[in-house]
């Protein structure tokens, strides 16, 4: 009797055991961000959030984002359904889903698309949350070079603390617009900086030491190149640099004023008219300069480096950016822009 006794009460612990611990699956808050990394291939992975919000009647919403990946923003799920633990999301404009199961406070679920299914687990994701010593080194302008197969081109990193002293960051490159990139994931300590900026896939991981962080760019997934780009920013206000076009005078005067033109660009959906103005002009202190602007693109005042005319041929370059190589006749300048590989035919007509 004894023995039975005992076996009854283990099997009722094991059973108060089973029924609380059902109960726990049941009332788990599903609310909040979960991440976790998709291995798309040996050499790719991909960071995956999945943000719930719990509505009114008691089901769920989700939101999908990619911090390594600014083309996955936002992206609504279709579906979430969340029951014992079991989840459910469809994802439509992914083609696909998850589906996973909640053990120990993880999601361990698959990643399904037409054609195949890849692991995915996900655990509750808490924000970095930076020192206030580390928010006090950051906060600032930090500016230098990055020097890559392409040529050299500047780094302008700003940091910030909002509201709630969470800090913020933009990324930006003069020579190619200064146009400001949201930054994602910073995290800085032990004198270790990493940030993400989803728009290009890039990721910045730096020491910091003397006043200077020492680091590399990586960019593409995977990076290309793979050992990354040696980028060094120092603490400071950053001065664009002035490059004066050396010129005569007259000759300036044959490009002095605004040029506008549209390249028609291969996209996706057809081609895509891109505008595109040069402004030749002086200075505060009388020098001779020029700037490119690309209005759709949100890229202004990147500087011209270099400006040439020779027997009516006009060549412009723009940094590392590109170059146009055009025939000038009065007002118009007929010729193609080139970037990298290729180039597009492009008319300019000064207004």
């Amino acid at each position: 009797m004894r023995t039975k006794a005992k076996i009854f009460a283990v099997l009722s612990t094991l059973l108060v055991a089973g029924l609380l611990a059902a109960q726990t699956v049941s009332a788990q808050e599903l609310a909040g961000v979960w991440q976790g990394k998709l291995q798309v291939d040996p050499k790719t992975a991909l960071t995956i959030q999945f943000t719930f919000a719990k509505k009114a009647d008691g089901s769920y919403s989700a939101v999908l984002d990619s911090p390594d990946n600014g083309a996955i923003k936002n992206t609504p799920a279709d579906s979430v359904t969340w029951k014992g633990g079991a989840l459910s999301v469809k994802v439509a404009a992914l083609s696909g889903g998850f589906d996973g199961t909640l053990q120990g406070g993880t999601l361990t679920g698959q990643w399904k698309q037409p054609g195949g299914a890849l692991p995915l687990v996900l655990t509750p994701y808490q924000k970095p949350v930076l020192s206030k010593a580390a928010v006090d080194t950051l906060v600032g302008t930090w500016s230098g070079p990055l020097t890559g197969p392409g040529g050299t081109i500047t780094f302008v990193a700003r940091f910030k603390a909002d509201d709630k002293d969470e800090m913020q960051g933009t990324l930006a490159v003069p020579e190619q617009g200064g146009k400001e990139l949201p930054m994602a994931d910073i995290q800085f300590a032990d004198n270790k900086l990493t940030f993400k900026i989803p728009m290009v896939m890039g990721e910045y991981a730096a020491t910091f030491s003397n006043g200077t962080l020492t680091g590399l760019w990586r960019q593409g997934n995977p990076p290309q190149p793979a050992a990354g780009v040696p980028a060094v920013l120092k603490k400071g206000d950053y001065v664009a640099k002035v490059f004066v076009l050396k010129m005569p005078g007259e000759t300036f005067g044959m490009l002095s004023g605004t040029w506008k033109g549209d390249l028609h660009a291969p996209g996706p959906q057809g081609p895509v008219m891109i505008p595109v103005v040069f402004r030749f002009e002086t200075n505060e202190h009388a020098d001779m300069v020029a700037f490119m602007d690309s209005p759709s693109q949100k890229a202004m005042g990147v500087p011209v480096t270099e400006a040439t005319v020779t027997a009516g041929k006009v060549v412009i370059k723009v940094g590392a950016l590109g170059e146009y190589d055009a025939a000038l006749s009065g007002t118009t300048m007929t010729g193609d822009w080139k970037q990298g590989p290729g180039s597009l035919p492009l008319t300019m007509t000064r207004k």
